[in-house]
Formats: structure tokens, C-alpha cells, sequence
């Protein structure tokens, strides 16, 4: 009961965009940039998801705007290539003593490199820091590959969220990850 109590104090008192210190990152002989994300990579971003979701854009401007801008303690940040191009992203919240994968995407190119999984392990990374117990996400049930990367990562299945995307109603996969706290 007291963790849960501390994971809500925490969310209420300190919400705001964790601090984040810009990384070179070499993967697979290319060098990339992990930086937050800001106002100005709102268009990339939804470009990005045009390319991932097939024409389709879940997220609009205002709800990107609105979750890096929330007083709920979270972390969006992306992967730039050398060209100043967004690879990659992921966005997440802390809700008590859970980290919440909001959103991830990697460009299509961009694929199969490892990408995903350096977001991912951010992401974990940032909810040990702040004693978190679980890392959290949902993915369509058809997103099979996306699957089995969360599970590789060692996530796995906690239940299906029915209609759970309403643009078209395909249920989600709510998955969970239990973290080590220190």
C-alpha cells in the first residue's frame, strides 16, 4: 500500500518532462543522436507514423503536444540520424509505480537495426530510476512482429483490451514487463 501511495505522490508533485541528456549512439556502423523530443519535431513525428501505420496518423498534433507537456511525470525521445532525421520514438508516463509506453515508432527504413529496443531499454532505464515495478504497453493484436520484440524484451501477455483502437476497433494486447526496483 505505501509503494502505491509513493508512486502517486510522486505523479502528482513531479510531474513534468524527465531531464534527458542527448547520447551518440553507434548502431550497425551508423552514428544517431537520442535526444528529447520538442514542439518543433511534432510534423516529422506524425510523418513518421504515416510511414509506420500504412497512411494513418493515431496521434494527432495536439496529442503529442499535450503528452510533452503534461504535468504527469514522463519521457518522449527520439533517435536522429546524422541527417537530422527522426529514425525512432517513444513516449512514456509514469502512473504510480508503473511506466506506460504511450507510443513508439520506427521508421520504416530504420527497421530491423535495433532501434526499437535502444528506445525500449531508455524507457526501462528511466523507470528504475524512478522505482518503478512494471513497464507497461498496449499493440494490436495483428502487430505480431511488434509482439514478439516485447516479448524477446521480456514482456509478456496480461489481457486483451476489446476495440481498443477506434479508428477500425482491433482489440490490443496489454502486455507488462516486471522491473527490478533497487
Amino acid at each position: 500500500m505505501l509503494k502505491k501511495f509513493s508512486g502517486l505522490v510522486k505523479t502528482v508533485l513531479y510531474g513534468r518532462q524527465a531531464p534527458f541528456s542527448e547520447k551518440s549512439i553507434g548502431l550497425q556502423g551508423e552514428e544517431y543522436l537520442m535526444r528529447k523530443i520538442g514542439d518543433r519535431d511534432i510534423k516529422e513525428l506524425i510523418a513518421l507514423e504515416r510511414d509506420v501505420y500504412f497512411g494513418e496518423t493515431p496521434w494527432t498534433k495536439s496529442a503529442f503536444l499535450s503528452e510533452i507537456h503534461s504535468p504527469i511525470p514522463h519521457l518522449y525521445i527520439c533517435i536522429v540520424t546524422k541527417q537530422a532525421e527522426i529514425a525512432g520514438f517513444i513516449g512514456s508516463r509514469l502512473i504510480g509505480n508503473d511506466t506506460h509506453i504511450t507510443n513508439i515508432a520506427v521508421g520504416t527504413a530504420f527497421q530491423n537495426r535495433g532501434i526499437g529496443q535502444l528506445l525500449i531499454d531508455e524507457v526501462e532505464n528511466f523507470a528504475i530510476m524512478n522505482d518503478c515495478a512494471t513497464l507497461s504497453l498496449e499493440v494490436r493484436l495483428s502487430n505480431t512482429d511488434a509482439q514478439r520484440l516485447y516479448r524477446r524484451l521480456g514482456f509478456s501477455a496480461r489481457n486483451i483490451q476489446k476495440n481498443y483502437y477506434t479508428e477500425d476497433n482491433e482489440d490490443a494486447l496489454d502486455m507488462i514487463k516486471h522491473l527490478e526496483v533497487r
